[in-house]
C-alpha cells in the first residue's frame, strides 16, 4: 500500500539522480533548498499549509519520492502543486533521447553529455524567483549573487521552523512592492537594481505581468520583446527567464561570459568566441540551444 504522505513521480529513460544533486550541491548559500546525504529538504506551502518535503530517488523502481516530513497526508491540492513543481523543477517531462543523439555529434556538447549523462535541466518554475534572481545576478559574480538572493529570501520570505531547522520560501511580490528603497539598499545591492525589484515586483502584485501571460504569446520572439520592454530586463535576464523558467529550448543567452568562457576553454580558443561563432552555433543547436548552455554552464560551475 502506497503511503499517504509520500508522491511518486515516474523518470524518464537518460536520468540520473547523482548528476542532479551534484549540480544542486554546488553552492552552499543556495536557500531554497537543502542537499544532504542524496536527498533534498525543500519547504512548500499550500492552502496555507506548509509541507516540508524530503525528495529522494528510489533507483529500484527509478521513481523519484517527495515525503511529507511535517504533516500525516497530501491534500490533494498539494499533491498537484508539489508535484507539477518538482516535474517542471527537474525538467521531468522532457524527452533527451535526440538531445543526446544530436549532441554526440557535435565537437562541443559531445564530452559534455558523456561528462554529465542523465543531468536535467535544472529549472525555477516560479516565475517571479526567475526574474528576480535574474536581476540579482546582473553584474556581479555568482557568488555574490547567491549572498544577494540569501539576504533578499530572509527579509521578505517565509520562514517555517521544524527540528530547530529553518526552512523558506521565496518572498511574495507584495513584499518587495509595497516596501520602501532604503530596505533594498540594506542588503547591499545598487540603487538601480532595487528600483528594478521594485518596480518588477509590483507589476507582478498588480497582475500586470505574470508566467501564464507571456507563454500565451505565439514565439519566443514575442516573448523575448516582450520581457525587454521591463525596467530592468535586458537580452540576458530576458533569455535566462526563458531558459529557466518558460522551458523555451531556443534560449540562448549569447553575452553570458559563463557561456563564452566554456566554449573558449571546450576548444581551445585563447581569446571569446567571436559574435559569428556564436550566432553559428546558436542556429545549429537550434532548439537545443538551452540544454547545451546548461551543460557548458556546468562545466564551470
Amino acid at each position: 500500500m502506497l503511503a499517504k504522505n509520500i508522491i511518486y513521480l515516474e523518470t524518464s529513460s537518460i536520468f540520473d539522480w547523482v548528476q542532479i544533486i551534484s549540480y544542486l550541491s554546488r553552492e552552499e548559500k543556495e536557500v531554497m533548498y537543502q542537499v544532504a546525504n542524496d536527498r533534498i529538504k525543500r519547504l512548500f506551502k499550500v492552502e496555507n499549509e506548509f509541507y516540508l518535503c524530503t525528495i529522494f530517488y528510489n533507483e529500484q523502481v527509478q521513481e523519484i519520492c517527495i515525503q511529507a516530513e511535517n504533516q500525516p497526508i497530501f491534500s490533494a491540492e498539494a499533491r498537484k502543486v508539489i508535484s507539477n513543481f518538482v516535474r517542471d523543477w527537474l525538467d521531468l517531462d522532457q524527452l533527451l533521447d535526440d538531445f543526446y543523439q544530436f549532441a554526440q555529434e557535435d565537437n562541443i556538447l559531445s564530452p559534455l553529455v558523456q561528462k554529465f549523462y542523465g543531468l536535467r535541466l535544472i529549472g525555477v518554475p516560479d516565475f517571479y524567483e526567475a526574474i528576480t534572481w535574474g536581476i540579482l545576478g546582473q553584474q556581479v559574480n555568482l557568488a555574490y549573487a547567491y549572498t544577494l538572493k540569501e539576504r533578499f529570501v530572509k527579509k521578505y520570505g517565509e520562514a517555517f521552523h521544524y527540528n530547530h531547522e529553518t526552512y523558506w520560501l521565496y518572498p511574495k511580490p507584495e513584499m518587495v512592492a509595497n516596501s520602501v528603497a532604503e530596505e533594498l539598499l540594506e542588503l547591499q545591492m545598487t540603487r538601480k537594481k532595487a528600483e528594478y525589484l521594485q518596480t518588477i515586483s509590483m507589476l507582478l502584485y498588480q497582475g500586470t505581468i505574470s508566467r501564464s501571460y507571456y507563454q500565451k504569446l505565439d514565439t519566443a520572439e514575442q516573448i523575448e520583446k516582450e520581457l525587454l520592454k521591463l525596467y530592468g530586463v535586458g537580452p540576458w535576464t530576458a533569455h535566462y527567464v526563458m531558459m529557466r523558467c518558460f522551458r523555451i529550448q531556443s534560449a540562448f543567452p549569447m553575452a553570458d561570459i559563463g557561456l563564452q568562457n566554456g566554449i573558449s576553454y571546450i576548444l581551445g580558443l585563447d581569446e571569446k568566441p567571436s559574435k559569428e561563432l556564436l550566432l553559428k552555433l546558436k542556429k545549429e543547436w537550434g532548439t537545443w540551444c538551452s540544454y547545451a548552455v546548461f551543460y557548458i554552464w556546468r562545466l564551470l560551475y
